[in-house]
């Protein structure tokens, strides 16, 4: 599972100043640097942006990452798990990773993945890595024998048929947006073998995970 283009990332140098970022990371004692970019916070600082609409949503990446370490999928060591930012950061999930469920401590320990890049256990297991990684490079390196990209310009199916499509494949990856509006830019679209869309209605990125993971379950038998 790939977590695409997400609104994940530390505060923009070019927003450092602004006042609701100055005074946000006073109140968490830290420097405006070292700081999740967040909607909730920074909207007007975020106004001046780039691609605004698409960002300071982490809370997207905590849901989404929640439904999928909580599957059997997961826990069974099936399934493989990427978080790409939309800053080009790939974050790998080790084996059997679980998340706080209280944001305020996912926040935290996102935090901390940044600034040390590395989040390993009290007997020295690899549970987060980041590094800087396009979507293309994430792609290449894992080799996945088809990539299904889910968006609703994508050819019309359901879970179901996607999940069947899926399973067919040795080592196959599906990917959802973790931004909370627009679609995949061209260039994460362009990796793609197929892209579908799987409701009309716009799901959001930790119910179309659920929905996908479970079917491949039931594929699978598990």
């Amino acid at each position: 599972m790939i977590l695409a283009e997400s609104a994940l990332e530390l505060v923009p140098h070019e927003v450092w100043k602004h006042p609701s970022v100055v005074k946000h990371a006073s109140s968490k004692g830290k420097k405006v640097g070292e700081i999740l970019l967040d909607r909730s916070y920074h909207h007007s600082a975020m106004l001046k942006l780039r691609d605004a609409d698409k960002r300071g949503r982490p809370d997207i990446v905590h849901f989404s990452l929640l439904e999928a370490t909580s599957s059997p999928l997961y826990m069974r060591g099936l399934m493989e798990i990427y978080v790409h930012t939309i800053a080009d950061e790939v974050i790998k999930l080790g084996k059997c990773v679980r998340l706080p469920k209280s944001y305020f401590r996912f926040e935290g320990l996102m935090e901390k993945l940044f600034k040390e890049r590395k989040i390993s256990s009290p007997n020295d297991e690899t549970l987060l890595e980041m590094e800087e990684r396009s979507f293309k490079e994430l792609v290449s390196e894992i080799k996945p024998s088809i990539t299904i990209g889910l968006s609703r310009l994508g050819d019309k199916n359901d879970f179901e048929g996607v999940a069947k499509e899926l399973s067919k494949y040795d080592r196959s990856a599906f990917v959802v947006g973790g931004f909370p509006r627009g679609h995949f830019s061209q260039s994460i679209a362009s990796s793609f073998d197929k892209l579908y869309s799987c409701h009309e209605l716009p799901l959001e990125a930790h119910v179309v995970i659920a929905r996908i993971v479970y079917e491949f379950e039931k594929q699978l038998k598990i």
